[in-house]
């Protein structure tokens, strides 16, 4: 099922209109074939959606699919094949003379020849195609399939799935206990807004519902609301009858034949001037909102409306406008184990709980914190022998595999892919290539699916941005899960259920594991290959080769030789990945895949690449990032006119390949090198390679300082979102030289040349400049000219005395500045000149990570004003990083204090929401205050003789959940003793860990305040 036959015949065919509409297909004189074999997708794609709802429980129409889907690989070769060699047809012909001389063929004579044959093959393969595809039309099969439009969207009908307000018993763990206390103080908080939305998410049986029921029943809920509902929404919901739901907690009668437009007023006119708390279960669209509940309920003049809605969908959490959106996270073991019990151990026994402990805790961890997967299991137990032989039966038991799942835990998470259009299943089910565990990265990942035609066209947009959305979609499914603090690269995790489940759907096409293990594996045809190698070369089964099927090879740890022949049998490749340091060298007969379109190298220790690399006429991507020993690029690279991505960051190469600026469909050059005279006699290129690549969305450009002026490059690519511009600092230029006067004037000419366009959102890296002010166009106006800019890094401007006014981006969330040498103080320049001028001011208003680090000569740190006029005007207040989170300090030995509360006739209200702080290496640092809402301090110092003076006041009546981490010397741990001086502060703290690294290891002192606890080891 990797497949998904109704995106990929779709895709197929959007290909095929748009071969036939252009001269490749004229040329190689197949038009009229490819206009057979389009009709022919397009009449049996009205069947797809019946006939994939149908094939779990139909082996016949299973085996039909299957034939179908080997016909639709061999389609999109032969597609490929006429726009690879029609292409090749178009180069070889000769520009038009004014007057042609009396030829007979437009082509050369050898290309002519060859023409022939290549059009007699093509077409021979294409009427193959159109006659399999007939014999399958007049399959009695297809005549009994129901026909639908490929977009068409199921009408509602009426609930399938009921739940209700009652309270489920099986509630475990205090994380649901917090997160319903925090819920229920924000929807019983009064405020002045009428009517507001909340929404609890997340994947499939993870407990939205038990939380919502928990919420529901709250005595604060139950005490303050007039009217209270609860409905369960589903997927097929009757609107007739969810009003009518509503309408009876208000002790409102109705018409049982009323229609919709007679109810909504009544609901309106029902709920007018009460106070309302409706649940929302269970949400599948945001219209059951936005179309149906929104206008009778805002129109009503509620007094106090709170809407609570549970969906699987964060982007229905936005569409409907939610105020507060709260994530479920997945049960920690301990708390898995007690819901493990409340199930297993329905009729008590302590006894046999605590014998059993050790192998219900395997269990649980089997479970992967998926409270649906410990209920089932529980359930399960209960029917055993309260014996170690039964519990341990279940937990070797082959129905962990994938294979073998309980129809009871596939259920809600085969639910949830179900739902998904056809082309996020395909994006969904590639992600079991691989391995557990693994962090998915966005620019990989996106680029793997448009190399594997996974994207469809949408309008004017690239295909990486609609990919992109594909990736944000199964985020707000929760089929993907972002990690924690990852604002930089929005990497992702697959739950292992997840992606159990995707290995099931796709196991008859996709693989991943040991090579060997192939053998024993029942797959007929292999298109999607992943291993990890251990042995001398890239062993791949024969029975793999031989059918010449393969799409997708990736070696995640590769042995030192992959053989010339191996890619010559892998005539169809599109992905070849190919990662680790005991690859050396890539096979000429690379040149052959002309299907290949992802090519990536990354971390291998090749030292070149094949000059027939040139004849990938289909390569989207090719990526040799961190390739150590890799020199130069073979010249045919600008040749590779369908190129999309270049990935050079971190390799040896010296230069980009002149010419490079020939690939008009560039989006994204990580590691463009600027080339030097010495590169330029060679083949470097300089700047102005870049003026005529108008695509590209992201860009890093390297060896600034070779630059004699940035000729505005940059400021017209109106796509571009990322950029980085780097110089080569003191510490990595040939025995660590000084920049000259006349090279420092250089390069900040050239910075201010180099003005970035105002779309740039996603981020801004500043590193080695060597200025001795930052670029005018950061200086001035910065919240304006980049509205839209998330990340921001500024490291190694060693020369620059002066911040920008960076407190003035409105979008800022994560701000990392390190290694400013020159810096001595930051103050009002900090936030913007116009800050002195404004009576109320917020200061980097969404800013919620900020490290700033190696900062040898910073000594103060004032957000309230220059400090220097006492006459200022009075009453002037700033807001300093409300929504800052995380505040990392370090290697900042001078610096005395975090931003003072108050200065001059300033004040300041600095880091209201800080819950994080880590100090690391400030040994002068002073004074601390405004940390109401911290939760956890790490204090690292391994020179520091006593606690800081602001530590005792900063811990002062802090609640049960605040934590603090120490990493010192042995001396000072000892004093933390129970019997040591400072122990009267260590109790104090709610949570207390201290280490100290010493010869015979970590030694560790552990105190929780709560209960008493007290623990000390290697002491």
């Amino acid at each position: 099922m990797a497949m998904v036959l109704d995106a990929f015949v779709g895709r197929c065919i959007e290909t095929l209109a748009a071969s036939i509409g252009n001269k490749l297909a004229v040329v190689i004189e197949v038009k009229d074939e490819l206009e057979n074999l389009r009709r022919r997708l397009e009449r049996i794609s009205y069947v797809l959606k019946d006939a994939e709802r149908r094939r779990m429980q139909d082996s016949a129409i299973s085996n039909w699919l299957n034939e179908l889907k080997d016909v639709m690989y061999d389609a999109d070769d032969i597609i490929d094949l006429c726009r690879a060699e029609g292409g090749t047809l178009l180069d070889d012909q000769p520009p038009a003379p004014q007057t042609p001389p009396p030829v007979c063929c437009r082509f050369p004579l050898v290309s002519c020849f060859a023409g022939v044959k290549l059009r007699h093959e093509i077409g021979n393969r294409i009427r193959s195609l159109n006659k399999r595809l007939d014999a399958m039309s007049r399959d009695e099969l297809m005549q009994k399939l129901e026909q639908s439009s490929p977009d068409v969207v199921l009408n509602r009908g009426v609930n399938l799935r009921q739940t209700d307000p009652l309270l489920e018993q099986d509630i475990v763990g205090n994380e649901i206990n917090d997160a319903t206390e925090n819920l229920v103080d924000f929807l019983t908080r009064r405020n002045d807004i009428n009517c507001c939305l909340c929404a609890i998410t997340g994947m499939g049986g993870i407990g939205k519902t038990t939380l919502a029921q928990k919420i529901f029943n709250d005595p604060k809920t139950q005490d303050i609301f007039q009217v209270r509902a609860w409905v369960c929404v589903t997927q097929k919901f009757s609107e007739i009858e969810l009003l009518k739901q509503i309408i009876r907690e208000t002790r409102v009668n109705y018409r049982e034949d009323m229609t919709k437009a007679e109810l909504q007023p009544m609901l309106r006119d029902a709920v007018r001037g009460k106070s309302l708390f409706l649940v929302l279960d269970d949400v599948w669209q945001a219209d059951v909102w936005v179309d149906l509940l929104r206008n009778p309920i805002l129109q009503s003049g509620v007094a106090n409306g709170r809407i609570l809605v549970t969906t699987r969908y964060e982007n229905i959490a936005h569409q409907i406008g939610s105020a507060r959106i709260h994530r479920v996270k997945l049960l920690p073991d301990d708390s898995g184990w007690e819901l493990l019990c409340k199930k297993a151990f329905v009729s008590g026994g302590e006894e046999d709980m605590e014998n059993l402990k050790d192998v219900g805790f395997d269990i649980v961890s089997r479970c992967k914190g998926l409270p649906l997967a410990i209920k089932t299991v529980g359930s399960l137990l209960a029917t055993k022998q309260r014996g170690r032989r039964e519990w341990e039966k279940v937990a070797r038991s082959d129905a962990w595999s994938m294979s073998e799942l309980p129809e009871q835990l596939r259920g809600a998470l085969y639910l949830s892919y179900e739902d998904l259009p056809s082309h996020l299943k395909q994006c969904f089910l590639y992600c079991s290539l691989f391995p557990e565990d693994y962090v998915l990265r966005k620019e990989s990942l996106v680029r793997l699916w448009c190399a594997e035609g996974f994207v469809r066209s949408q309008g004017d947009s690239a295909m990486e941005d609609v990919a992109e959305e594909y990736w944000k979609e199964l985020q707000r499914r929760s089929l993907l899960q972002p990690l924690p603090n990852s604002l930089v690269e929005s990497p992702c995790v697959m739950h292992d259920l997840l992606r159990s489940l995707a290995q099931f759907l796709s196991r008859d096409e996709c693989f991943y594991g040991d090579a060997d293990a192939i053998k024993s594996t029942p797959t007929s045809k292999l298109r999607r290959l992943s291993v990890r190698e251990e042995g001398e070369r890239v062993a791949i089964p024969e029975s793999v080769i031989q059918k010449k099927c393969l799409r997708t090879l990736m070696v995640l740890k590769t042995p030192p030789v992959v053989e010339d022949k191996l890619l010559a049998r892998l005539p169809r490749l599109r992905v070849l990945l190919l990662n680790g340091r005991g690859i050396q060298s890539i096979p000429d007969s690379i040149g052959n895949l002309t299907h290949l379109r992802y090519l990536d190298l990354r971390e291998t220790d090749v030292s070149s690449l094949p000059e027939s690399i040139e004849r990938l006429r289909n390569l989207l991507t090719l990526n040799v990032m961190d390739c150590r020993y890799l020199r130069s690029l073979p010249r045919g690279v600008t040749r590779l006119l369908n190129l999309r991505r270049l990935g050079l960051f971190n390799s040896a190469v010296r230069n980009v390949p002149k010419g490079i600026g020939r690939l008009q469909h560039l989006n994204d050059i990580s590691g463009f090198i600027v080339g030097d005279e010495e590169d330029d006699r060679s083949g470097g290129c300089d700047l102005e390679e870049l003026n005529s690549l108008r695509e590209l969305r992201k860009l890093s450009i390297f060896n600034l300082e070779r630059v004699s002026n940035g000729a505005s490059v940059l400021f017209h690519k109106n796509h571009l979102t990322r950029l980085a511009l780097l110089c080569t600092p003191y510490s990595c230029r040939l025995g660590g030289t000084l920049y000259t006067e006349e090279e420092i004037r250089r390069i900040g000419k050239v910075f201010d040349e180099l003005r970035p366009p105002p779309c740039l959102e996603e981020e801004l890296w500043i590193d080695g400049f060597f200025g001795r002010r930052f670029p005018s166009w950061m200086m001035s106006s910065l919240g304006t000219s980049f509205p839209r800019l998330t990340r921001l890094f500024l490291n190694r401007c060693e020369l620059c005395q002066k911040l920008p006014p960076l407190g003035r981006l409105p979008e800022l969330k994560y701000l990392d500045i390190g290694a400013a040498s020159a810096l001595v103080r930051i103050g009002h320049e900090f936030l913007g000149d116009e800050t002195s001028k404004a009576a109320s001011t917020v200061v980097f208003p969404k800013l919620k990570i900020f490290r700033i680090e190696d900062m040898p000569n910073w000594e103060t740190w004032n957000l309230g004003g220059s400090g220097d006029d006492e006459d200022d005007d009075g009453g002037q207040e700033h807001y300093g990083l409300p929504r800052l989170e995380d505040l990392v300090v370090r290697n900042c030995p001078k610096l005395s204090a975090l931003p003072i509360g108050t200065n001059g006739v300033h004040k300041v209200r600095t880091f209201p929401a800080l819950s994080r702080l880590t100090i690391h290496d400030c040994s002068a640092l002073e004074y601390m205050e405004n940390l109401d809402a911290l939760e956890y301090l790490k204090l690292v110092d391994e020179s520091m003789e006593h606690l800081p003076p602001w530590l005792p006041g900063l811990i002062q009546g802090r609640r049960s959940r605040f934590k603090m981490d120490v990493f010192c010397n042995l001396r000072l741990l000892k004093r933390y003793l129970d019997d040591g001086p400072d122990w009267p502060i260590v109790r104090e703290i709610p949570i207390a860990n201290i280490y100290s690294d010493t010869v015979n290891g970590r030694a560790s002192l552990h105190h929780v305040k709560e209960t008493s606890y007290y623990r000390t080891t290697n002491i």
